[in-house]
């Protein structure tokens, strides 16, 4: 299966990436859950959908006003719920950013939108509503910043796929409950999804790092020797 990924890793990440054990920590990100770490750390949404439900409440009866000051206090509002969403990715990134890994794997969302839209269904739009991509983009700067890198894998499969004796299927995720049809194991789905993510972005970092060094190693050879230079480095690929 053909795993589209994107990785960052400078010069000096992969110098230490060289010279120590990498750890790889996968992460899921969903509506109840805004991240599920495959080390079995959980970050809910309750507080995040109690503060919004809030909001939320308070938006339709001031649309509802219709009055000067109430179109001003919307816009308050507005900026209050983005200053509340930004904060809470950047605790959250901070602590992803601060575990014990060098090596973060998320799932590509783009992808998973294209695969949607190919499909002919209409992509959830839900987890914007906390702002997934900021999430990933405070992990980005944060995880480069402490010379750690960040990969993201195609998410197909993650949610149907036993992390532990790989038999894919749709039947074996019921809600929020994995239970594999196959050997009968049974998790939390979205911890099970990011064990997957966790898999896909080892082989995947590895791979990558592999494809770097051959580059460079051709790259100090003589004109002629080595393997053909011409061959195109894997497709977002920042070694």
């Amino acid at each position: 299966m053909f795993v589209m990924v994107q990785v960052e890793v400078d010069k000096e990440v992969e110098k230490k990436a060289e010279t120590r054990d990498v750890k790889v920590v996968g992460i899921d990100r969903g509506i109840k859950n805004i991240a599920v770490l495959s080390n079995n750390q959980f970050f809910n949404s309750a507080h995040l959908k109690d503060i919004k439900g809030k909001n939320e409440y308070n938006r339709k009866r001031l649309q509802h006003a219709g009055t000067r000051s109430a179109h001003r206090k919307l816009r308050e509002l507005s900026g209050r719920e983005r200053r509340f969403v930004l904060d809470i990715n950047h605790v959250i990134s901070k602590q992803i950013v601060n575990l014990p890994f060098n090596v973060f794997a998320l799932e590509d969302l783009e992808s998973a939108r294209m695969r949607t839209k190919r499909n002919g269904k209409k992509f959830n739009h839900k987890p914007g509503s906390w702002s997934p991509y900021q999430l990933e983009q405070f992990i980005r700067y944060k995880a480069r910043d402490m010379g750690k890198a960040v990969i993201c894998v195609n998410p197909k499969y993650t949610s149907q796929k036993c992390s532990k004796c790989r038999y894919a299927d749709k039947s074996n995720r019921k809600g929020p409950i994995f239970h594999c049809n196959s050997c009968g194991f049974e998790l939390h789905a979205d911890l099970n999804a990011s064990r997957n993510i966790e898999i896909l972005g080892k082989s995947e970092y590895f791979r990558l790092l592999s494809t770097s060094q051959s580059l460079r190693s051709d790259e100090s050879m003589p004109t002629g020797m080595g393997e053909d230079s011409s061959k195109p480095i894997p497709s977002g690929a920042g070694i």
